[in-house]
């Protein structure tokens, strides 16, 4: 686990449930969309790998922080981040503190993928350094944290390193999880008081010339194999149809030449 990138994160995190207690911040309730979409940054999960999960995401760009103009100005506030990050729901929990759940990958096809303005930022599926990590009631913040974190990244097309992605969920209240464990569905956004994307990177040449994108995750989203969800919709209606219709059944039978 990378301590450093995960405490700064944390920090970040509380600031802003200062800030929105304090009424500095205008904290939005956001809504659970179960909806998809057309940006496929990496395969759809597929229906024989059960322990795979796939979490699409939708966000908006709040602060840029470029002062040495790393990113040419492509990206600035209020633009949409779409991705995605996969998973193996599978994966066994390599901490074993019961309040804290980590769970470490190191190859293809986990990791994450966003994109923003035509710019990729994406785990580097050659060399993954990809985690999840979940904190059930912390220590000493009694809230509940729900992490993911890239920290070897493909470099941007322009040669701009892209040092780490992360992605957060904080609950003050310790109500959202009730336990360390993976989850196997998308994080429901309403149960967590804040949640933040970030990205930092350097300069090619000179690692103190930094950039720091910041956003607000608005949706979250389960990535459902087509295949399951053409059946999902058509199975009230073949029942409708059936019912309404008992001799459809024999009929198409006949056509199809169904044995």
């Amino acid at each position: 686990m990378n301590k450093k990138i995960i405490g700064i994160f944390v920090c970040m995190l509380l600031i802003l449930t200062a800030l929105s207690a304090t009424g500095a911040t205008n904290v939005q309730t956001l809504r659970y969309i179960m909806e998809d979409y057309e940006f496929e940054p990496y395969p759809s999960t597929p229906v024989d790998s059960p322990g795979n999960i796939a979490i699409k995401m939708v966000a908006e760009v709040t602060d840029v922080n470029d002062e040495f103009n790393l990113l040419g100005g492509a990206i600035q506030v209020g633009d949409e981040i779409k991705g995605k990050y996969i998973y193996d729901s599978e994966t066994p929990d390599s901490n074993a503190d019961p309040q804290i759940g980590q769970y470490e990958y190191t190859s293809s096809p986990y990791g994450i993928e966003l994109k923003v303005s035509g710019l990729v930022f994406k785990t580097n599926s050659s060399n993954v350094e990809f985690e999840i990590v979940i904190f059930d009631n912390m220590y000493y913040y009694s809230g509940d944290l729900y992490g993911v974190f890239s920290y070897n990244n493909l470099e941007l097309s322009n040669g701009v390193q892209v040092s780490s992605i992360a992605f957060g969920l904080f609950d003050p209240t310790g109500n959202a999880l009730s336990s360390d464990a993976l989850p196997t569905t998308a994080p429901v956004l309403p149960d967590w008081e804040e949640n933040i994307l970030f990205i930092i990177g350097t300069s090619p040449v000179d690692s103190y010339e930094m950039y720091i994108i910041t956003a607000n995750v608005t949706k979250v989203t389960l990535n459902r194999s087509r295949a399951r969800d053409v059946y999902s919709i058509m199975q009230p209606v073949l029942i409708w149809l059936f019912d309404r219709f008992p001799n459809l059944f024999p009929i198409l039978k006949q056509l199809f030449g169904f044995q």
